[in-house]
């Protein structure tokens, strides 16, 4: 019996029995009995040679197409610098009010939403990539090159939350025959010819002919599947790579991968551009608010200034005045420095009490407040903290709604600033209140001493220290419309490209490393699986008859 108990010995194979092979044997007897398998190994290599071969042949050339982009620093919603409007720069200077302040750019707040989905897929509906063209039996999307398209209306493209197919069968004299399935539904439509318009529910798709130069008017059957755009707008925010080039530079980079060069180098293009009219948008809906504002304050300090000037001319009417500055310019060294302290004390009152009607007004409750402070064009003031705190909030609401926690979160954010910059306001007002009062009290000290002045000269002069702070608040506010009109006119991209869509010259696949790679693997799998199926098939064969020849013994 112990002869049956021995597996009979094969080609290049040692022998053993049914306890040898059940327990750990040495790797060597192993590897050299397989070896020894050549006929085995060639037919594994034949069989992986040819998927290699079906691989490098059958897999469509895909490239890496590349885009880069700089993107601009965001001048501030007021601009910066100076235009050159008479005393308007140096009464700025003076007072400390230059700018907005520009924004610093934040790389991954712009790559965020560049891969955001609304952007994605204003670039997918702008393509018509939502509609997927395939030869019968072909797994190559075409591009340009569909005798026919199917395109939707905004309504439709809202409305469709599921994938549509169609089955388009063309004839020689035109005519048309459209298989449609939705949810498990099927209908067939004829048409005798192109256009065609497809009634599906509340959906409706019109298919005409390519007339692009590019069309292969020769395909007479085409399967088109219709996905809703966001579903392919996720699809290529996943598909698209977007990163900074370096951490020192304001430079992102966009690339994807497609065998169909042309496609992906307009998905990257009109991405671009949609990007930067989104921005321009934005930028221009935020300076539309601000140029309202401007107008209503210009208009009252106007009327203001036109008031005052009316009681200078009648003051001066009435008391036979011609020129006062003549009859006490001995006084003018004295008075000259309190005279241009108490000018920038009533101007920068003036502004803070603008800033306070704008702030308490609730209709500007979510509004960016105008930086028209000194102190509030630093990064840490309350002004600036709490306007950014707006942008942010605004960015979230873009792609979500105020019940999203996030939001939420921002909105409580922006009402606790919210009282900070009513305390900031508050303490500047009281500020600059002790100011004039001291300013006042020394200029009254001066008056005292000036005691051969005639009242009326007094109060003449009273009158054109109102009309200067007028002129200058006047100036002032006009200089700032005027560089938000400049900037509008002037229109800059947010994003300038620095490489246009480029396709790089060395395909990325199919890999010759990767078919190696398989090669080899699918090789060792095949006749390693052949060996041990084989070997086991045998075994089991032998147990199956010495298990017979025992019950007839």
């Amino acid at each position: 019996m112990e002869a049956n108990n021995q597996l009979p010995r094969e080609d290049g194979r040692p022998a053993t029995n049914d306890a040898d092979d059940r327990e750990a044997v040495g790797l060597r007897p192993i590897i050299v009995g397989y070896l020894r398998q050549r006929t085995t190994i060639l037919v594994s290599a034949a069989i992986s040679l040819l998927a290699a071969i079906l691989y490098l042949v059958l897999y469509p050339k895909t490239y890496e197409i590349m885009a880069r982009v700089q993107i601009q620093e965001d001048a501030g919603m007021l601009g910066t610098g100076s235009i050159g409007l008479g005393e308007a720069s140096g009464l700025m200077k003076t007072f400390g009010i230059g700018s907005m302040g520009g924004g610093s750019v934040s790389i991954d707040d712009e790559i965020s939403t560049l891969k955001s989905n609304s952007l994605m897929r204003k670039m997918v509906v702008e393509l018509g990539l939502y509609a997927d063209y395939r030869k019968p039996y072909s797994l190559l999307r075409m591009y340009g090159e569909e005798p026919v398209r199917v395109t939707c209306d905004s309504a439709t493209l809202a409305a469709l939350n599921d994938e549509v197919e169609f089955k388009l069968r063309l004839t020689d004299r035109g005519a048309a025959e459209i298989t449609a399935k939705t949810k498990g539904q099927k209908q067939t439509f004829h048409f005798d010819r192109l256009p065609a318009v497809v009634q599906l529910d509340k959906c409706t798709f019109t298919f005409t002919r390519n007339t692009e130069p590019t069309a292969k008017n020769d395909i007479t059957r085409l399967e088109i599947t219709v996905y809703p755009p966001s579903w392919v707008a996720e699809k290529a925010a996943d598909d698209f790579l977007i990163e900074d080039y370096s951490k020192s530079a304001n430079i992102i980079e966009l690339s994807c991968t497609d065998y169909e060069r042309q496609r992906a180098k307009d998905m990257l293009n009109v991405l671009i551009d949609y990007y930067n009219h989104e921005a321009y948008d934005y930028k221009k809906a935020q300076s539309d608010v601000s140029l309202a504002f401007l107008s209503e304050r210009i208009i009252h300090v106007t009327d203001e200034l036109e008031k005052v000037e009316r009681q200078i001319e009648q003051y001066k009417a009435e008391n036979k005045i011609t020129d006062v500055e003549y009859d006490i310019q001995y006084y003018a060294e004295y008075m000259r420095d309190i005279k241009g302290r108490l000018i920038e004390a009533e101007t920068q009152s003036n502004i803070i009490a603008m800033m306070d009607a704008f702030v308490k007004n609730p209709a500007n409750r979510y509004k960016l407040v105008p930086s028209l402070l000194t102190t509030s064009e630093t990064e840490s003031s309350p002004i600036f903290l709490y306007n950014q705190a707006l942008l942010e909030r605004e960015k979230a609401l873009r792609n979500s709604n105020e019940s999203n926690p996030l939001v939420a979160s921002l909105t409580t954010q922006v009402d606790r600033l919210r009282e900070t910059v009513f305390q900031t306001i508050n303490n500047a007002q009281q500020s600059m209140t002790q100011t004039r009062r001291t300013l006042e009290k020394q200029e009254r000290e001066l008056l005292d001493r000036m005691g051969s002045v005639p009242v009326q000269e007094r109060v003449y002069v009273d009158y054109k220290r109102q009309q200067e702070i007028l002129q200058g608040v006047y100036l002032i506010l006009l200089q700032k419309r005027e560089e938000i009109s400049l900037a509008l006119g002037q229109r800059t991209d947010r994003a300038k490209i620095v490489d246009t869509a480029f396709v790089k010259a060395k395909p990325i696949g199919p890999r010759k490393v990767f078919a190696l790679a398989g090669f080899v693997v699918l090789t060792l799998l095949l006749s390693i699986g052949w060996i041990v199926c084989r070997d086991q098939y045998r075994l089991l064969r032998k147990e199956l008859r010495d298990s017979r020849e025992r019950s007839e013994s």
